[in-house]
């Protein structure tokens, strides 16, 4: 199975972080190509994705179901479409009181015909979605920052 893995580290603390990545809406709305994520209980929600390869693109429906949340630690999840399954690990290490590391690592594979071949394929967009995925939510971690040093100041 395709995998991927980004870690980074943010000038934020643990709890700043856990709070944002843990709200599947906030960080969705982050995801490449993500047209929306319904939340339907505590566990499980549906993602709506555009995914384009080369000149094709095409919207499909993930249906995503959280398998483990560890408090400041992890989130783990599956993802699963008709011939697509993901899983997914997001792990979180206190650097200090105002800084954290953040490991996210994706694993995807086809479930279709000819799979073998796909995989080549979805190992390549993996890694495509997972820099812009991280990429994306780095900036918006970065820009909470800097929100919170400026509250900090105000005071």
């Amino acid at each position: 199975m395709p995998t991927r893995e980004v870690t980074f580290t943010v000038k934020l603390p643990i709890e700043s972080v856990w709070s944002f990545m843990s709200d599947r809406k906030e960080v969705g709305c982050l995801f490449p190509g993500c047209k929306g994520v319904e939340i339907l209980n505590d566990m499980d929600s549906i993602w709506t994705l555009k995914m384009s390869l080369g000149p094709f693109s095409r919207t499909i429906v993930m249906n995503a179901h959280t398998t483990e949340m560890v408090y400041h630690k992890r989130i783990a999840w599956t993802a699963t479409h008709e011939h697509l399954i993901t899983s997914g690990i997001v792990s979180f290490r206190e650097i200090s009181d105002d800084e954290t590391e953040v490991t996210y690592h994706l694993e995807g594979h086809v479930t279709d015909h000819f799979s073998f071949l796909q995989d080549i394929v979805v190992s390549e967009k993996l890694g495509e979605v997972t820099r812009g995925f991280m990429k994306g939510i780095k900036e918006r971690l970065e820009y909470n920052a800097k929100n919170e040093e400026k509250q900090g100041l105000g005071r």
